[in-house]
């Protein structure tokens, strides 16, 4: 398991790493648009590329946020549990999000494959598919940092 969660983990930081770049990108082009239309000058396409830039960058950002366990939780009640109760609900709502996510990425995909063939942007015609794909790649590996996550909190509770 710690390989595949280290596996998991540097698949996620270098999406990452690409999403940070993206995003940097997002804020040159915005800041670039605004500069441009005080001037009366329009940057043609930059709604799309920014839309498409944007796939990127919240994809690796939910699997990262999962890897590092950056999302709320809300455990006011669950701490009043015997640890090995609290592993116990956490690894259960892991199982959930895992569930949730995995059927999320699933379909992502299938969307993906059934109407991504011909889509393309109406200025430069980029197509979509590949940051659909790249989309459901991030849902999936949200739903793994669940999974691992699910395992170690099950581990944990069986431990004590």
């Amino acid at each position: 398991m710690n390989r595949f969660t280290d596996i998991v983990r540097r698949i996620t930081v270098l999406g990452t790493g690409l999403g940070s770049i993206f995003l940097a990108g997002i804020m040159v082009l915005i800041v670039a648009s605004i500069v441009t239309r005080f001037f009366g000058r329009v940057i043609p396409g930059s709604y799309e590329l920014i839309e498409l830039m944007i796939v990127v960058t919240v994809a690796f950002s939910l699997a990262y946020s999962g890897i590092k366990q950056g999302h709320v939780l809300v455990k006011i009640i669950v701490d009043l549990f015997p640890e090995r109760v609290q592993d116990i609900i956490a690894g259960f709502t892991n199982f959930i999000s895992l569930i949730f996510w995995g059927v999320v990425a699933w379909a992502a995909y299938k969307i993906t494959i059934e109407k991504g063939i011909l889509e393309v942007t109406d200025d430069f015609l980029i197509p979509y598919r590949p940051f659909r794909f790249i989309f459901a790649f991030g849902l999936l590996l949200l739903a793994l940092a669940f999974l691992i996550e699910m395992v170690k909190a099950l581990k944990r509770g069986l431990k004590r």
